[in-house]
């Protein structure tokens, strides 16, 4: 494991934490089509005593995940309590006070809650995390939705040794897993990142034959020269120019697997495209996917990824940001490429 570590103490950008309590959440002032650090507020609460079948619980880690984006700019979220801009995501928690059958104080939790530092939740939506996963915050990442996102969405691309894999947001939680499973798996795989350091660290840790840096020209016709049989898969994080230039190189036949559209989640501009006829001429298949609809695959992928955690063969990545304060700032610093791996804020 590489475990980066931030501290970006008073560094929040524009959100306004000034005279921030040390007790409270996250919610967005207004609903807004562009994501900016002045649409967040701190608003300071104090935790109330669990009632029956809640948990009341101390955040320990908040996955910043992209999908967050939507549900921030629309106010509705996959749990009650968006509707007035409070932001809920994935966090990892330590129980501090039980009064539902099963948990304990002292238990590792894992759920969607708010993006604060002590709250109660209902235990019927969250789960131990397995004394097996260290550190819990596994839970978020390579052992969580994106490890699980980028093992299903390899599946449904049905692989086959000596093929070419193309992926962009190589260094992200996904893309870096997809990368290293189909490579284990005989593909030739290139990456697409923003920036030497991230494509040095595709290649050099991660192991992909190469990676391309998405900031230099002429992307397409680099892409071309390093897949001269054309691309067979292209799994894609990103959407836009990563996208386009994967297009004018897809071998024919070739499988599409649309997993996000990052250059996308801060605002509505459309998406341009121009290589979208190859998809007709090259008689290529796009399949957007969402790993919630494919729970049969979720164990098997699920196992297949702590084996390869605890054999080594699975290399994954963190950048931990510390204190609350700084989650907006960290959150549309990751939208805009920033971090390698799974970046989380530890309370």
């Amino acid at each position: 494991m590489w475990c980066f570590e931030i501290r970006l103490r008073g560094k929040a950008g524009h959100a306004d934490i000034r005279g921030m309590e040390s007790k409270g959440y996250w919610r967005m002032r207004r609903r807004a089509t562009t994501l900016a650090a002045e649409n967040f507020e701190f608003v300071p609460a104090a935790c109330r005593a669990p009632g029956n079948g809640e948990l009341r619980v101390r955040t320990r880690f908040i996955a910043l995940d992209p999908y967050l984006s939507r549900p921030m700019r629309g106010w509705s979220g996959e749990v009650p309590g968006w509707q007035d801009g409070t932001i809920h995501g994935r966090v990892i928690a330590e129980v501090v006070e039980s009064r539902a059958p099963g948990f304990a104080p002292g238990d590792t939790v894992f759920g969607v809650g708010r993006w604060q530092d002590e709250q109660c939740v209902a235990a019927a939506n969250f789960e131990k995390v397995s004394e097996t996963i260290d550190p819990p915050s596994l839970r978020l990442g390579v052992l969580g939705a994106s490890g699980i996102t980028g093992w299903v969405g390899l599946r449904l691309a049905a692989p086959k040794p000596g093929e070419t894999l193309l992926v962009s947001a190589a260094t992200g939680p996904v893309g870096s897993v997809v990368g290293q499973l189909a490579r284990a798996q005989g593909l030739h795989v290139i990456g697409i990142a923003g920036g030497a350091d991230k494509c040095r660290h595709a290649v050099d840790r991660l192991g992909f034959a190469h990676c391309l840096d998405h900031r230099e020209p002429d992307l397409a016709a680099r892409i071309a020269g390093a897949a001269p049989g054309g691309v067979d898969i292209l799994f894609e994080n990103v959407g836009g120019a990563s996208l386009d230039a994967g297009l004018a190189a897809m071998a024919r036949h070739g499988r599409i697997l649309l997993c996000g559209l990052a250059a996308h989640y801060r605002d509505d501009a459309p998406l341009a495209l121009r290589h979208f006829k190859q998809l007709l001429y090259a008689a290529l298949t796009l399949r957007g996917f969402i790993t919630a609809e494919h729970p049969e695959l979720h164990a098997p992928a699920l196992e297949a990824l702590r084996q390869g955690v605890a054999s080594g063969t699975l290399l994954y990545d963190e950048t931990l940001i510390d204190g609350l304060e700084n989650a907006p700032a960290a959150y549309l610093d990751m939208l805009g490429g920033g971090g390698v791996g799974k970046r989380i804020i530890r309370l």
